[in-house]
């Protein structure tokens, strides 16, 4: 196959422009602490909870795979993750979220995913009049879309229920393919984002509350970039979707990997 040929692409889930609730109620930090071990203190990043209202964008429903990323790494010649251990991808692997993925490696992908001549096509198969190149999604962004806007603690509810999602908590310790959880899909229909790998977003660990203005979104910014989701070797405490975690923008590792989103074109504008 070309390498850029017949791109293995992702639908996309358009995230209306309504208000959501982010973070963590102050009330909260001692029953989670309870729950999931350690003190009040350790949830604090994740306090206060507030309303925030974002332009409506889109996401795609699942991360990016190996059979993605392998087009990347053949057209580019960019460096090939080191849990391939090879060139290219493992046949029977091609469907699971691409992983040992940095920071600065995900928005290398999405820059050269921008160079080619491909449409961005929503859930029905309509395409998208979309903005600019696909990006990372912001922290965010990563939140609206994983718990809706009544601020629940998973993506499906309040529960934590094993059969939604790859977690320590019975999955098979191991990556699995892309949507294989349909019953943990967020109130908007995305996949994936509670277990399976850590996603990185576009957004500098700062405090609360979010405010898309203060620096945080600078991609040029020295700092620890957020990632949401939690993967497949943590306990579901990890993977509400309220959970923050960072690493630097050169780590990776065995459970990072990331997912795409883009900007949409003011309604009415042509593909």
């Amino acid at each position: 196959m070309d390498a850029v040929a017949d791109l293995p692409l992702p639908a996309f889930i358009v995230i209306p422009a309504v208000p959501f609730l982010m973070g963590t109620a102050e009330l909260a930090l001692g029953e989670l602490a309870r729950r999931y071990g350690g003190t009040r203190e350790s949830y604090r990043e994740e306090v206060p909870r507030h309303e925030v209202l974002l332009p409506s964008f889109a996401i795609a429903q699942t991360p990016v795979t190996n059979a993605l990323y392998a087009a990347f790494v053949a057209s580019a010649g960019a460096q090939a993750p080191l849990a391939w251990r090879g060139a290219t991808p493992p046949p029977d692997r091609l469907d699971h979220p691409v992983v040992d993925i940095s920071w600065n490696e995900a928005r290398s992908f999405c820059e050269w995913l921008a160079q080619q001549p491909v449409t961005f096509h929503g859930l029905a198969g309509n395409p998208l009049a979309v903005r600019g190149g696909p990006r990372l999604p912001t922290e965010a962004e990563w939140e609206h879309a994983a718990r809706g806007s009544d601020g629940r603690t998973f993506p499906w509810g309040e529960a934590f229920d094993p059969r939604c999602a790859n977690t320590r908590d019975g999955g098979p310790g191991a990556t699995t393919p892309v949507g294989a959880y349909p019953a943990g899909a967020s109130p908007h229909g995305v996949l994936d984002m509670a277990g399976n790998v850590w996603e990185w977003t576009a957004s500098l660990d700062a405090p609360y509350p979010y405010r898309p203005d203060d620096g945080r979104e600078d991609p040029a910014a020295p700092g620890r970039r957020i990632m949401r989701s939690g993967c497949y070797a943590n306990p579901h405490g990890y993977a509400r979707c309220a959970c923050r975690f960072r690493l630097p923008p050169t780590a990776r590792n065995e459970f990072t990997g990331f997912r795409l989103a883009v900007s949409l074109a003011p309604e009415g504008s042509k593909v």
